[in-house]
């Protein structure tokens, strides 16, 4: 596997992306957007074993992070699918065969709501993101329960972006409506309720699978590596 750091361009920002190009590459790219407070780094697990397998990883970085590499401010949601679609059009450039978004948490949600404007994606991995998360956020926060980590985002916090989002994704999930969708939650997930994921599966079409991993939300992308290889094996197998 070979890594390479790139820069690319959007109309307001410059996104970072690790580059995690597979040494048996089977042509299926891979775009992968982390969560909110978070940077690529997270990710960096389930990256190197997809790539060690023969996938191509972009991995970026969301603008306003500050534990990331991309800098600038988070003005709203179209910020973070700019980014991912920016990505994805840099992906395309080396003319894979198959492309697909993947996503952990708030990056699930980009994930879906991109694939759904973009109709030559040929699928999506959502891990640890679920259906009506303003609801949920509103509770987690007057309980005290969950630290949010604004301070670690230039921008909007992840109530707001949630309801910046959630008619988005309402918009999206029939969209997708013939394409393969991955969703999978985290057993101890204390961000992302179970009953939450499950929701958020019921709305999506068919084709579609659902996997539980034994993991906390932080984690889930690195405990999810098994699931997420088997089903895109399933879907390309080595020649």
């Amino acid at each position: 596997m070979n890594l390479e750091l790139l820069r690319v361009r959007t109309q307001s920002h410059e996104v970072a992306v690790l580059h995690y190009e597979a040494r048996r590459p089977r042509g299926v790219a891979i775009v992968v957007g982390h969560g909110y407070s978070s940077s690529k780094h997270n990710l960096d697990p389930l990256c190197a074993f997809l790539a060690s397998h023969g996938y191509d990883i972009w991995s970026l970085d969301f603008p306003g992070h500050k534990l990331g590499a991309s800098g600038g401010s988070l003005r709203s949601v179209h910020d973070l699918i700019d980014a991912m679609d920016a990505v994805i059009s840099a992906a395309r450039d080396l003319e894979p065969r198959a492309l697909y978004v993947l996503g952990h948490s708030m990056g699930a949600t980009v994930a879906l709501c991109v694939a759904a404007l973009d109709e030559d994606v040929d699928g999506v991995i959502s891990i640890a993101t679920g259906w009506g998360r303003p609801q949920a956020l509103h509770a987690l926060t007057a309980r005290g329960t969950v630290d949010l980590r604004s301070g670690y985002v230039d921008g909007l916090s992840l109530p707001e972006l949630a309801a910046e989002w959630e008619p988005l994704l309402a918009q999206a999930l029939p969209a997708l409506a013939g394409r393969p969708t991955l969703v999978i939650a985290a057993e101890r997930d204390a961000m992302v309720a179970r009953a939450s994921v499950e929701e958020l599966y019921a709305r999506l079409f068919e084709p579609k699978h659902y996997a539980v991993v034994d993991s906390d939300h932080t984690y889930a992308g690195e405990h999810a590596r098994s699931r997420v290889l088997s089903w895109l094996n399933e879907r390309h197998p080595r020649e």
